[in-house]
């Protein structure tokens, strides 16, 4: 194989490095690289290749450094720069960032219990319609629908 491979002309430096690592010692089997035979020695050399990092992104980072990386986004740095800086993908920024609700929560426009149980009592006995109700609290027409239907239920 190494033969036929030299025998046209290939100048690309991977298929030259892999030419390399296929005429060298092949590496020693044990744990991280597979079973060890029985003519194994016993003291095995360092393994072909380091473990990977944990795949898990909420035991990638650290708090601190997951802070850091929150801290960035809401201040307005984009996806791409940070998954360029901490070396992971954009969605998994995205997973980081979204996942446990780490933005700023807009708590302004939340309704208490007891603007929501006005809701469904002026719906109930008023006759105004949803619409009007969403205009009124500054909310959207799904919130109102969403309230209507947990006091049906309860």
């Amino acid at each position: 194989m190494v033969a036929l491979s030299r025998a046209y002309l290939n100048l690309n430096p991977q298929l030259t490095g892999l030419l390399e690592r296929l005429q060298g010692p092949w590496p020693a089997r044990g744990p991280e690289t597979g079973p060890v035979t029985p003519d194994s020695p016993d003291d095995q050399p360092d393994v072909a290749y380091p473990p990977a990092p944990p795949r898990a992104l909420r035991t990638r980072f650290s708090p601190t450094e997951r802070a850091e990386l929150i801290a960035a986004f809401n201040a307005g740095t984009t996806q791409k720069i940070l998954a360029a800086k901490y070396g992971i993908s954009p969605t998994s920024i995205k997973r980081l960032v979204h996942g446990s609700s780490n933005r700023p929560q807009a708590t302004a426009n939340r309704l208490t219990p007891e603007q929501r149980v006005a809701i469904a009592a002026m719906h109930a006995t008023t006759g105004i319609t949803k619409a009007e109700l969403a205009r009124t609290y500054g909310v959207g027409l799904s919130t109102i629908k969403r309230i209507l239907r947990e006091h049906r239920g309860a």
